[in-house]
């Protein structure tokens, strides 16, 4: 074991054993890693808990960066971390998982030191303040945040919640650390580490002067706290925000454009040639009826104005089946518990029905033009293909939404095999307009 159980004593323990304790305690502990933290980037903060954790006991951790689309298929990672969560560390005992746990577990590897307190009381409330930072604290900051940094979508609605949340999260801090140091007391302990690495978005992008102004303690807590090397060694210099950052686009990374294969464009051009040649006869031969079909052309805007209808309807649901995706997730909800909600698949079917309806819409607008001048035929040609790579487009994105909300990142998300396989569709449809 790279530390001895001596170290792992906890505080009961040692108040048992007494005097004869101390000199155990003092030990210095093996500079062997304890194991490997494995992260996502866009979540980082949750892994810095745990790493700030281990600087204030003279721990080291292994760190690797996780990538969803590649390690999440490795065979064995299911079998060493059944919840697929992440955070999770990787020791020689096993796997644990939950940002918040494993940060308690590094703070109690070291007894002589007190990240977990010096006694039950001591504990009780740390316990308290990491439960608090989860439901009262955590939740509706990163909804507000995170539109910020392009990973959520915005709603007007749901950020205003969110702020009257976070304010009364910081309300409660306020009125504690108006009557001691740090949230236990005198000394600094895992609650303070894991509060402020969780406000650090927050104060640096959001938390502007007038919204920390009614929180003098809190500010002073935080400054005072980032600035030991243990912290500064962490998440580096924090600059408090002066203006509120905006909501910005949700980022849609788009893959690196691939090589064409020659061969493969000039084949569909082969193809249609012939097919060109075939509708041009037709034409030719029978330029009389064009007065008959011109009482149907009437019938096109109407296609045109359905399908109009169906886009709109389709683009509300995809809305609403966002929104509550992100409402079931801020509820604490997985990626998987998601999709299996009984809302989400109601909406979900309603989506495909609408979209199917959408692609079969526009089918009788070509049978308007059929009898006018040769020269209508690329523009009908040229409307259906516009259709489906509308429709194609749309599929791409409800994936890439779906595939963000199953916790997968931009990268991993245009790397994924269905992604990339409507993307080359979509290109080759574009290719013909």
């Amino acid at each position: 074991k790279p530390y001895g159980s001596i170290l792992r004593l906890g505080p009961h323990l040692r108040r048992a054993l007494g005097p004869a304790s101390a000199p155990l305690a003092r030990m210095a502990p093996v500079k062997a890693p304890l194991g490997t933290l494995h992260y996502v980037e866009q979540t980082i903060y949750k892994a810095e808990k745990a790493l700030v954790a281990a600087k204030f006991s003279g721990i080291v951790l292994n760190t690797s960066k996780f990538d969803g689309q590649k390690d999440g298929k490795k065979s064995d990672f299911l079998a060493k971390n059944p919840t697929g969560k992440v955070p999770f560390l990787e020791t020689d005992q096993g796997v644990i998982f939950s940002s918040n746990a494993i940060a308690r577990f590094v703070a109690k590897c070291r007894a002589d030191k007190s990240l977990y307190g010096n006694c039950f009381d001591d504990e009780g409330q740390i316990d308290t303040w990491l439960e608090f930072c989860t439901h009262e604290l955590e939740v509706p900051l990163m909804v507000w945040v995170y539109p910020t940094l392009g990973l959520f979508e915005n709603d007007p609605a749901k950020t205003k919640d969110a702020q009257d949340d976070v304010k009364k999260a910081l309300q409660a801090m306020e009125a504690r650390l108006a009557k001691s140091e740090y949230l236990v007391g005198d000394f600094i302990s895992l609650a303070d580490i894991v509060l402020v690495c969780t406000l650090r978005e927050g104060f640096a992008r959001v938390f502007e002067p007038s919204f920390r102004k009614p929180f003098p303690k809190v500010c002073a807590w935080f400054q005072k706290c980032c600035s030991m090397p243990q912290f500064k060694s962490v998440i580096g210099e924090v600059t408090l925000c002066t203006t509120a950052a905006k909501p910005i686009p949700v980022k849609v990374f788009a893959p690196a454009p691939r090589k064409e294969d020659p061969k493969a464009k000039a084949e569909p051009k082969a193809k249609a040639e012939p097919k060109a040649k075939a509708e041009s006869k037709p034409k030719e031969g029978k330029a009389a009826p064009a007065a008959k079909a011109q009482p149907k052309a009437a019938a096109a805007p109407a296609a045109g104005g359905a399908s109009g209808d169906l886009e709109a309807q389709v683009k509300k649901v995809g809305d609403d089946i966002r929104s509550l995706k992100e409402k079931l997730k801020g509820e604490g909800l997985s990626g998987k518990k998601i999709n299996d909600h009984d809302e989400v698949k109601k909406l979900v079917a309603q989506l495909q029905d609408l979209k199917e309806k959408a692609a079969a819409a526009p089918a009788a607008a070509p049978a308007a033009p059929a009898a006018a001048p040769a020269a209508a035929a690329p523009a009908a040609a040229s409307g259906g293909v516009e259709e489906q790579v509308k429709v194609v487009g749309d599929q791409i994105r409800d994936l890439k939404a779906k595939l963000k909300a199953d916790g997968l990142s931009g990268k991993q998300i245009n790397g994924h095999d269905e992604v990339t396989k409507l993307v080359a569709q979509l290109q080759e449809l574009k290719a013909k307009m």
